[in-house]
């Protein structure tokens, strides 16, 4: 049995596979498998998948005549793992270093971890330099145990920032959402928070591709809504867990953003046409998924200018989209 199931869903990633694919057959790490879900893709994706796998038994092709969205294609590679730890690679994506399945199976050993997070690096395919990123800082690589844990509620990280001890999924319940966006949204930190001895490790393991369209970075998307569910799953699976009650300040703080701020922004900037139901149903229910939000000390904690911005926004949004839009016509002249 492999330590490390490597997890890739794929959706008409061709172009992408021999990068993704082929930065897991690079490791000078051994003991692992490579489950690749191809999620009824219409190009040639299939195609290239079986091609790798008939080269490599550890490269394994799940496909799929429906298409179930990332979330389908994650829970059935989970379901068909046989490694004891998990990491998800998006098909677009990379490792960043021939070291990367080797450093987190070091740190594994080592320390025993049910999690491994890492930094990453942001690249694009025109060869530039990629850039670094490492959301939790380096100073957490000294934090353990509920320090470090609190430490993930104040600077959450991607799903694929880790390497996952299986069982955290699978025990806890935690598969991801399915025929939906955002569904990293609703488990990511619920899992992150249900490792008992997690690690940090100041090692970039982990290429994030930018140059990209997704749904995170498109406009005029109405997907982009699925974010609002997302969080309300989140919280439902933190309170179900018993992790709610005890860091509940952060969590409500990062619930506020995920389901609240950024929605408000996103309403306003990424969409031709302002959503007015939607935004109107955001600002109506938010009390109602964080109570007490402007009570809260991490609210209360940021600066008059953060504040003000965001309350500019909740009460002129037609005047701020429309000052939008007009800059972005001179701009883009």
């Amino acid at each position: 049995m492999p330590l490390i199931s490597v997890i890739m869903p794929v959706y008409n990633a061709e172009q992408f596979l021999d990068c993704s694919v082929g930065s897991v057959l690079s490791q000078t790490f051994d003991d692992w498998e490579l489950i690749c879900f191809n999620d009824a893709s219409t190009d040639n994706s299939i195609s290239i998948l079986d091609r790798y796998a008939s080269t490599d038994p550890r490269i394994h092709v799940i496909d799929s005549p429906v298409n179930v969205k990332q979330g389908g294609g994650r829970n059935r590679g989970i379901l068909a793992a046989k490694g004891k730890y998990v990491m998800f690679l998006d098909a677009d994506d990379r490792l960043a270093s021939p070291r990367s399945l080797a450093v987190c199976a070091g740190a594994i050993r080592k320390e025993h971890a049910d999690m491994v997070l890492f930094d990453y690096e942001q690249f694009r395919g025109d060869g530039s330099a990629p850039v670094a990123v490492s959301p939790l800082g380096q100073n957490a690589a000294g934090m353990r145990s509920d320090i470090l844990r609190r430490h993930l509620t104040t600077h959450p990280g991607p799903i694929w920032s880790a390497v996952y001890r299986r069982s955290l999924i699978t025990d806890n319940g935690l598969l991801f959402p399915e025929n939906v966006f955002y569904e990293d949204n609703a488990v990511a930190l619920a899992i992150q928070l249900s490792a008992l001895n997690p690690v940090k490790i100041n090692e970039i393991v982990y290429g994030y591709r930018v140059d990209n369209t997704s749904v995170t970075r498109s406009r005029n998307n109405y997907r982009f809504f699925h974010r609002l569910g997302s969080a309300i799953t989140l919280k439902r699976h933190l309170v179900r867990l018993g992790l709610y009650d005890r860091w509940h300040e952060e969590i409500d703080f990062l619930l506020l953003n995920q389901y609240y701020v950024h929605t408000v922004y996103g309403c306003i900037y990424r969409f031709d046409r302002l959503p007015v139901r939607r935004l109107h149903y955001v600002t109506g229910t938010v009390d109602r998924i964080i109570p007490d939000s402007r009570d809260n000390p991490l609210y209360r904690s940021q600066s008059l200018k953060w504040k003000l911005k965001l309350a500019l926004h909740t009460r002129f949004p037609r005047l701020i989209h429309a000052l939008s839009a007009i800059r972005h016509s001179i701009t883009h002249r």
